[in-house]
């Protein structure tokens, strides 16, 4: 029996705005001539095989199998049709089958349109009675969480930086940390400029002269928009104030606002955000290609003015697939056609309040699906807020508080995971004694902030070589000046071993604690780190 493959797009538009046909016209096998005599014949039937769901924009395989015709040396033609409705088909493609059958093999490119799709092979040859087989698939939302792959390490490895390590100066001043992001600390652009043309910059000079006392990088966020500015009282609940989530009644305003920033500070803040969290409607309120057009305009003064600054794309939260979904792929395809005008690109990857750090890992594999699908340039990932257990901020209720138990190992996996998967910062939310919103707080002094410096100090100034998975337990492979470490831990949460190995002596587990290593070496979802001797 004769086997080969085909491709076959389903791209969007001829059968209710999801099929383009790439091959051949028409619509319907041609019917038997009139008057021509059908024989019926002993057959075997049709089959046919695919997966029962497939996102949309991905590729699945279909196998289509029209079986030997016995005692007869009359050729068939096939062909292979699809339909939204289950009604109307439209020809994807036609072959010809021989007599001793034929296997044909494609792979369908879905389209951009979800729910039902129905494909059918249909069978004719000259005298014979016409074979049918029909089957159904669900076109699913491509964007859902899903599990990300680890990132692809060069020979060489990764540097690990004090950049990795990003926090939120609420109060204070953030220890360990090696950047800080501006954000409510009354340094938005509606808080500065309170009035069109009259900046009051109290609160930028003291936080960004805070960052430089204790050697921190410095990332801005821009937004969002002042009362004056805005196109009218927003509809509904603001998180940044009256008019902050509102476009603005002229794009220029927010090019001034981010040319005086650039003048005033130069090479001070090292990192601009464009605007947080704009696929939710409290913080915007404007379309995905408004925010596309205000980050080239935002992008073109900084690096006019300051060459080395980082421009870094608006950040998505990304626990509400929904709202995900109906911002964040369009924002990306607005910056393409303004050709990426970003450095980096943002997410807040908070899982839902009874989350853990694996549900965190599952959100980042639905923004690299996003990517991937937008075709975006390997460009680094920023995490831009992060924290455990927050409800909706909306709704003012207090967030899950993390057991004390967990807390070391939700802060250690958020930094390890952050390597393992390719996320070049992870910013904590925030630096502050007391947030009801949040899971976990971080302070001077906290448990949360102890673990935190324990896995800087175990990585910083390293490099970084990869993480091995075997099951749930989770290995990542480090050297600092040529001498090998280890840091492991499962994946789910559970108590596991690890070969010790080789050359390495001791653990350390993330209270300080050192003891030496047997054999086997202890771990559950709380990293461990696994050394030698270094001389």
């Amino acid at each position: 029996m004769r086997s080969d493959t085909t491709i076959v797009r389903i791209l969007g538009a001829v059968v209710s705005a999801f099929l383009a046909l790439l091959v051949l016209p028409g619509a319907m096998a041609p019917p038997a001539t009139a008057g021509e005599m059908v024989r019926p014949m002993a057959r075997a039937p049709i089959a046919m095989s695919a997966p029962t769901t497939a996102p949309a924009l991905s590729t699945f395989p279909l196998t289509v199998t029209v079986p030997a015709l016995q005692g007869s040396t009359t050729g068939r033609t096939a062909v292979l049709l699809a339909s939204r409705d289950g009604s109307t088909y439209t020809r994807l493609s036609t072959w010809k089958v021989p007599p001793g059958g034929r296997v044909k093999e494609f792979n369908v490119e879905a389209g951009e349109a979800l729910g039902r799709l129905y494909l059918r092979t249909e069978v004719k040859g000259k005298g014979l009675a016409p074979q049918r087989k029909t089957i159904a698939l669900r076109v699913t939302n491509p964007y859902r969480p899903t599990e990300p792959d680890n990132a692809t390490i060069p020979e060489a490895g990764v540097p690990v930086t004090g950049t990795l390590f990003g926090n939120h100066p609420i109060v204070g001043t953030p220890e360990y940390a090696g950047t800080v992001r501006l954000w409510d600390v009354s340094t938005s652009w509606n808080q500065i400029e309170r009035q069109r043309g009259r900046y009051t910059w109290d609160a930028l000079d003291r936080e960004v002269a805070k960052a430089e006392a204790a050697g921190q990088q410095v990332l801005l966020v821009l937004g969002g928009t002042p009362e004056w500015a805005a196109v009218a009282p927003a509809p509904g609940a603001e998180f940044a104030g009256p008019g902050s989530s509102m476009p603005m009644t002229d794009p220029r305003l927010f090019e001034d606002y981010v040319r005086a920033v650039v003048n005033r500070y130069g090479g001070r803040i090292a990192a601009y955000q464009i605007w947080n969290e704009a696929n939710i409607s409290q913080f915007w309120r404007g379309t995905p290609e408004l925010m596309a057009d205000l980050t080239a305009r935002a992008n073109r003064i900084i690096k006019d003015a300051v060459p080395g600054a980082t421009v870094v794309a608006a950040s998505t939260g990304s626990r509400w697939v929904k709202g995900f979904t109906e911002f964040y792929p369009d924002y990306l395809a607005a910056l393409r056609e303004f050709n990426w005008p970003i450095d980096a690109f943002a997410v807040h990857l908070y899982p839902l309040p009874g989350g853990t750090p694996r549900e965190r890992a599952f959100l980042l594999g639905m923004m690299n699906t996003a990517l991937r699908i937008a075709e975006a340039p390997p460009l680094p990932i920023w995490e831009t807020e992060i924290n455990y257990g927050i409800t909706n901020p909306g709704t003012g209720d207090a967030a899950r508080s993390i057991p004390d138990a967990e807390i070391p190992a939700y802060v250690g996996r958020t930094y390890l995971d952050s390597l393992r998967y390719g996320i070049a910062r992870s910013y904590w939310y925030a630096w502050t004694p007391e947030y009801r919103l949040l899971g976990i707080q971080m302070w001077n002094g906290y448990l949360a902030t102890q673990a935190y410096g324990r896995v800087r100090e175990w990585v910083i100034g390293s490099t970084f070589h990869g993480c091995s998975t075997a099951g749930v337990v989770v290995q990542c492979n480090f050297d600092r000046n040529g001498y090998p470490f280890y840091v492991a831990y499962t994946d789910d949460g559970s108590a596991a071993t690890v070969s010790r190995p080789d050359g390495m002596t001791v653990f350390q587990t993330m209270d300080g604690a050192t003891q030496a290593a047997g054999a086997q070496v202890a771990i559950s979802g709380t990293p461990v780190l696994i050394a030698g001797p270094v001389p």
